[in-house]
């Protein structure tokens, strides 16, 4: 979850935060001397394990929460979590937001127990080499410092942060004991963003856009929501609609609106096609949405489910909102001059109590397995905008990981964990082993499950050529078995199915239409990944397997994004016509 605030946690860029891009550091003042480049660093924290209160635990609404704050200020983190939810499902339901068969980290740090030891692993970790410019004065929770003669970088510490993974999300955040006012907390659209885009199957893209406008006008209160009067297209046009609403250009034909098809810019107007469509889109989320009884946003809820699946037609309208395109063309129009004067309120008829919360002390698999693949998600982000620093941050992640191991924790979460953080580096050997072991011990995250089969199929792969010979079925079946297992899970990912089409593509035993099927299901989950497309519709057509292929070839020449892709589906296509 992301939150905002101006009294509590600072600004957040995580469960509890504003946008990434509001965290960057501040400049340091004109002084005479270069100016500083200032660099955002995540958390790190070196843990003395004898000294300060221990790691709390617990689960709660698909979370794995793992705190070292008070269990009171713990326990109120979360039900403002729990009611936040509660308040964005009267807008956006769940079975509209990102699915995560791996449960949620929230990871929570009491500002006050910093210890010692990091402040002088962070000193020395910033230390510049000997010879060169010194390093400026450092902050853990943000700062001023001031560079030498020539730009250095300025490092401040991220309070908060979110971070994710293909198929998991984990925030960490710095809590500070005082100012704590659950009334200054929402959800941040940043967040609200990442739900939407990552769901699956992928959501329309007018749904998208016209529900993140609404979002964006939309506050929260104690008890619910507010949104306020739509802004359309400019704040003349809005102005000129109050006064007359015979002045509001004519809305694109609902069949156009839904297959975004904008049309020409019309020099006559201000406003250009896509600023058009983007205001029509939230006009249409806010009439869905603006019902006495909910019975509107329930059909406008199904819609959009079904759109997402089958795409969008007049039946299908008709279907959920029992109005043809005319009607319901008529009725939005009707709309508008009500949509920029009224403020719209969401309230749920009762908000449920959050379930009582067993924290208890974290063992020492849960504390390393959680924190050590918190910190290698830190790897990545670092790399990205220090990258001088990266190692130190895998090396933190390593310790972290190594020390519940050295303590005895042996479960296939935490090795999966130790496996994933040697992917990451480019370890491939190293992950192949912890992979291999957490297999053996239990369930793992899609993830793990999809980078142990990438590297079983690269060492039969190496064999083969070797041999000058193709996998056996033997293989391919230890292969196909850990994909299979990422497919029970949400969210799909797309280089699973990827790689079950490496594996037949790679196998000496050629596949039955039933072996195919698995891509399938993955075009249908990823219709726009063309690698995807091709290689299901190349398998189908070399395997003698032609409606499918001619159905996914089809589908790849509609949805080509360059010369270069339909082309190669136009070969296919050839083909298929000898």
């Amino acid at each position: 979850m992301w939150l905002r605030s101006s009294l509590i946690f600072g600004f957040v860029a995580g469960l509890l935060a504003l946008a990434l891009g509001s965290l960057a550091a501040e400049r340091a003042p004109a002084t005479g001397v270069a100016s500083a480049i200032p660099v955002a660093l995540p958390p790190f924290i070196v843990e003395e394990p004898t000294k300060g209160p221990p790691w709390r635990y617990t689960e709660a609404m698909g979370y794995e929460v793992l705190s070292r704050c008070s269990d009171a200020t713990t326990k109120r983190v979360v039900e403002v979590h729990y009611r936040l939810h509660q308040l964005l499902e009267e807008v956006l339901p769940p079975g509209l937001q990102l699915k995560l068969s791996v449960p949620r980290a929230l990871i929570l740090y009491d500002e006050e127990l910093q210890p010692a030891a990091s402040k002088e692993v962070i000193a020395r970790m910033l230390r510049t080499p000997a010879g060169s410019v010194p390093a400026p004065p450092v902050s853990f929770m943000g700062g001023r410092g001031l560079g030498g003669s020539v730009p250095v970088p300025q490092f401040s510490f991220l309070p908060n942060l979110r971070l994710w993974d293909r198929d998991a999300m984990t925030v960490f955040m710095i809590v500070r004991r005082e100012d704590f006012n659950a009334d200054r907390l929402a959800l941040t659209a940043d967040y609200i963003s990442y739900r939407l885009k990552n769901r699956l199957p992928t959501l329309p893209p007018w749904f998208q856009s016209g529900f993140m406008s609404f979002f964006g006008n939309t506050t929260f209160e104690s008890r619910g929501l507010a949104t306020g009067p739509l802004s359309w297209l400019s704040a003349v046009d809005t102005a000129a609609v109050k006064s007359d609403p015979k002045t509001a250009p004519p809305l694109l034909p609902l069949d156009d609106f839904f297959a975004a098809r904008l049309g020409p810019r019309d020099p006559a107007v201000s406003f250009d096609p896509v600023r058009r469509w983007q205001a029509q889109a939230e006009l249409f989320v806010r009439w869905g949405l603006d019902s006495e009884n909910g019975a509107r946003r329930t059909a406008l809820w199904r819609f959009v489910e079904l759109s997402s699946r089958r795409g969008a037609s007049e039946a299908l309208f008709q279907e959920c909102f029992a109005l043809d395109y005319a009607a319901a063309q008529t009725a939005l129009a009707a709309y508008l001059p009500q949509a920029v004067r009224r403020t719209l309120r969401f309230r749920p008829a009762r908000l449920k109590k959050l379930p009582p919360l067993a924290l208890r002390n974290a063992s020492d698999s849960e504390l390393g397995r959680i924190k050590g693949d918190w910190e290698r998600l830190e790897i990545a982000y670092v790399k990205a905008i220090a990258p001088e620093l990266a190692q130190k941050y895998l090396d933190q992640a390593r310790r972290t990981l190594q020390r519940a191991y050295e303590r005895g924790a042996r479960d296939s979460g935490l090795f999966a964990v130790m496996g994933l953080c040697e992917v990451d580096a480019g370890e491939d050997v190293a992950a192949r082993e912890y992979l291999e072991t957490a297999a053996l011990l239990g369930p793992m995250r899609p993830r793990a499950w999809f980078e142990l089969a990438r590297l079983r199929l690269a060492e039969f792969r190496t064999l083969a050529v070797q041999t000058e010979n193709r996998i056996t079925p033997e293989q391919a079946a230890a292969v196909l078995r850990p994909l299979f297992t990422a497919r029970e899970s949400d969210p799909p990912l797309p280089e699973v199915y990827e790689l079950i089409a490496e594996v037949w593509e790679n196998c000496a035993v050629a596949p039955t239409r039933g072996h195919l099927l698995a891509l399938d299901e993955g075009v249908r989950f990823f219709p726009r990944q063309s690698s995807l497309v091709y290689r299901a519709a190349e398998l189908n057509l070399r395997n003698g397997f032609q409606p499918a292929a001619i159905e996914l070839v089809t589908l790849g020449l509609n949805g080509a994004s360059d010369d270069a892709t339909r082309q190669r589906f136009l070969l296919l296509q050839d083909q298929l016509a000898k």
